[in-house]
Parts: C-alpha cells; structure tokens; sequence
C-alpha cells in the first residue's frame, strides 16, 4: 500500500488486489487487506462527465451518477482477487432525492405558512425519518455484492425507531421552538441538556448499523458498550473548544489592530471564523471519524470472518488536511482525486481475518431467499442520498 505522500494519480491501476500481511501459519486465520485498482486521473473523468451532465439536467442525472460513481468504486475494489459491485437502480435513486428535495423544503418553509402546518410537518418528518434511513441502508447494502452474493441489512422497523428518533428529535427541536416562538430566543436552549446524551445516541446508530448485517445467509455479530463513545466526544470536544478559544483570541488581536476602522476589523474577524471552522473541520472531524470508525468495524463480524480497522488518527487528519489545502488551490478540481486517497487510505487500514480461505468460506454461504429474500427486494425501492 502507498504513504499519504503519493498522490493518487500517481498510483498505478495494476496494484495487486488484497494479499495476506504475512504467511499465515497452518490452521491460523489468514489476514486479508482490500485493494483498489483505480486511480485519480479515471475518477475525475468520470466526475466532470457526472457533474456537467447533471448541471445541463438541473439535477436529474445526479442519479445516474451516483450509480455510476458506486460502480465505480465497488468494481475497483478487490479482496482475495475478487471484485464488488453494484447493481442500483438510478430511477431508485431519483425517487429518493425527489423525496429528499421535498421534505426538505417542507420543513425549511412549512412554519411560514402557519404554526400548526409547521408542527404537522415536523410530527411526519419524524414518523418517517427512522423509516426511511433503514430504507436507505437496505437499498445501499441489498445492491451491494461479493462473489455473486449480495450484502443486505435486516434491522427491524423498531429498531430503527429507537436508533434514530431520539437522534432526529434532539437535532429539530431548538429550530422548532425558534420558530414556534420567534420572541424568545432562549426558549431554543431548552432542548440543548438532551445533547449529553448525543454519544448514547450515536453508539445507538451505529449497533443499528453494525448488528444487522448480512452476507448471503450469515448475519454478523457486533459488541460495543455505547460508553465507549463518550471518550471520542470528550476529546473532539476538547480540540473544538481549544480551538474557539485561539480564534477567538485571534478576532480580538485582529480587532484591536484595526481599532477605529469597523469594515476592516469586520473583515478580520470573518477571516478568522472561516480559519477557526477549518481547523475544526481538519481536528476535530477526522479524529472522530478515525475513532469511531475503528471501534465500529473492528468489533463487527461474521462467522468465520472479523473485521479491524486500524486508521491512524494522526495519518488520516494529515490527510485530509492535505486534500482541503489541494482542494482550494485547484478551485475544486483536485476532489475527485482527494476522494479517491481518502478512499484508497481506509481500504489499506482495513484488515479482515478469515478462518481458512475466503473462497471456501463463500462457498458455503447461501444466498437469501423466501421471506427473507422478499425482505431485501423490499429495500431495494428507495435511496434518500443523506
């Protein structure tokens, strides 16, 4: 695998797919690491073509190329010699995002019609929220496969309830008291005690996310205590307020040098949010992806089969980082080979240990059927695209 230093145009479409480690021993698991065979340059090909052919239709190929651009990286994503792929449905994904657009747009404007309508909406958008996010997961993962058999998703409609209603609620209540009450502004503080609870609820997601996955017939095995996720939450809050206090000690700098000049220490103090928000963005976002998504994957199984993810944290921000920097330098056009590195970055810290050989092991999953086949079409029907 190659260091953050190689760009990903630079890595060649050739580069063998995963391979063990290390020679496994007789009878010890075989330690297997995804590869990837495309490359920068091929995916920002296909992003220009993406990108202009959904600007001339106003939106409307951004499904097509969507389903274009998971093909993409599922069909270049290799383990064991064997390629995924993809077989989503772009109308599936259109009818999402049309869903998407309109519920959007009914809770952004639904209070200015009145207080009611605006409540009634709100009420829906829950209702329906948890629903169609477990649409979403079986829709991504039920047109996802491996060697002929399909990934899938099996998470109950109550599970999803409890995983994602109180995540929905925490998130729209301050907005809806703002708008219930306009007058009194602190009223939008009330809800804000719940947001304690946030890692309880993240950790609660995450085991919808992670326990109810299929391979064929196999479902998998997650274990993580959801006090776990307080550690991550009290460190990125540590560097978000760390870093609100240098800004903030940079905008009064910034505004006591142009004392008496109001346009220029206005200018000043925006400059120095825009950098504030980037440093958060650069600190604060990849630690706690990197540690999350470690914990996650690396207590995620299947028989015969474990999952580890080893990103580094200081690795992944250095990263990102790198990619921001490029990103605005090229005015957006090195993106598609920032996703592609990022893309290419986990995949190498990925590691899966399979007892014996995957080939055998595949060999004995059998694909889904009767109900529960009839339980995976069922998702196949929607993409929210959030």
């Amino acid at each position: 695998m190659h260091t953050l230093s190689d760009s990903p145009a630079d890595v060649p479409a050739t580069m063998p797919a995963a391979t063990p480690r290390e020679p496994a021993a007789p009878g010890a698991p075989r330690i297997l690491v995804p590869g990837f065979t495309g490359d920068g340059r091929e995916y920002f090909r296909i992003w220009v073509v993406n990108l202009l052919l959904s600007l001339a239709t106003l939106g409307i190929y951004s499904a097509w190329a969507k389903v274009r651009r998971l093909q993409y990286f599922d069909r270049n994503t290799q383990l064991a010699g064997a390629s995924f792929d993809f077989h989503g449905n772009p109308r599936a994904v259109l009818a999402g995002r049309v869903l998407s657009v309109i519920l959007l747009g009914a809770y952004h404007y639904a209070f200015g019609f009145s207080s009611t309508f605006g409540i009634v909406v709100v009420t829906l958008l829950l209702l329906a929220f948890p629903w169609l996010m477990r649409g979403a997961l079986r829709f991504r993962l039920g047109n996802t496969s491996y060697r002929g058999l399909r990934l899938g998703f099996d998470g109950s409609v109550g599970e999803a309830y409890l995983a994602w209603l109180p995540a929905a609620f925490t998130f729209l209540m301050p907005g809806v008291l703002l708008a219930l009450y306009p007058g009194k502004p602190w009223l939008a503080a009330l809800p804000l005690p719940l947001y304690l609870l946030w890692p309880l609820m993240h950790a609660r997601i995450r085991r919808f996310q992670h326990a109810n996955l299929l391979f064929g017939d196999q479902h998998s095995a997650y274990t993580v205590k959801a006090r776990r996720f307080y550690r991550f939450y009290l460190v990125s809050g540590s560097l978000l307020l760390v870093t609100s206090l240098v800004a903030g000690m940079a905008a009064g700098f910034a505004g006591a040098m142009a004392a008496g000049d109001r346009n220029t220490a206005m200018f000043a103090g925006m400059a120095v949010g825009i950098v504030a928000l980037y440093l958060i963005y650069l600190l604060a976002g990849p630690y706690m992806v990197v540690r999350v998504s470690n914990l996650a994957w690396s207590n995620t199984s299947f028989p015969g089969l474990r999952l580890r993810s080893t990103l580094p944290a200081r690795g992944f921000m250095k990263l990102q980082t790198r990619n921001a920097l490029l990103t605005l330098l090229t005015l957006g056009l090195y993106r598609p080979f920032a996703v592609v590195a990022v893309y290419r970055y986990r995949l190498a810290h990925l590691h899966i240990e399979v007892d014996g050989d995957i080939e055998a092991a595949c060999a004995h999953v059998a694909t889904r059927g009767g109900a529960a086949g009839d339980s995976v079409a069922d998702g196949f029907g929607i993409d929210l695209s959030w």
